[in-house]
């Protein structure tokens, strides 16, 4: 077999691999969609669901990648060794990343009337504080690299 005939088969696993991964649980498929279309309460009520149903396996995850004494993951992940151990830790990205949708929604839904929906606000930060205590997970663009939820989640504290 050719090097040309190995990159080609090599490139379709890693778009098939990637594309069963980029949205791992539904929940968290669903939260994205709903906070695109600013049905923000939806959003939040799926985030939720995928942070109930998976934040335990998620750090379980993270402990033991602690334990084994793997470093943080450090951006941007350029080999495609390092792609594959950030994508074999789908639940804790997943739930990393609800998180921080959960936060974006909530935040989104304060500023709309920050008199009236001061709860939101709390809800943002605490949302934005849990993304980080997930901190070994990441998150896929789609346009082709990795973002961490905790670090976007720190811009974006405090919220005012």
């Amino acid at each position: 077999m050719s090097k040309n005939s190995y990159s080609f088969i090599l490139a379709i696993l890693i778009c098939a691999f990637s594309s069963s991964i980029l949205a791992q649980e539904t929940c968290l498929q669903n939260a994205w969609k709903a906070y695109e279309s600013d049905d923000y309460v939806n959003s939040i009520r799926y985030a939720d669901q995928c942070i109930d149903d998976f934040g335990r396996k998620a750090m379980v995850i993270q402990q033991d990648c602690i334990q084994k004494g793997i470093p943080k993951p450090k951006l941007p992940i350029t080999t495609d060794v390092e792609r594959k151990k950030v994508f074999d830790r789908g639940l804790l990205n997943d739930v990393a990343t609800a998180c921080f949708v959960k936060g974006r929604s909530a935040e989104s839904l304060y500023k709309k009337n920050k008199t009236k929906n001061r709860s939101y606000k709390t809800m943002a930060e605490d949302a934005y504080n849990m993304a980080c205590e997930y901190y070994y997970g990441l998150c896929w663009n789609p346009k082709g690299w990795f973002w961490s939820p905790c670090d976007d989640a720190k811009l974006r504290l405090p919220i005012d």
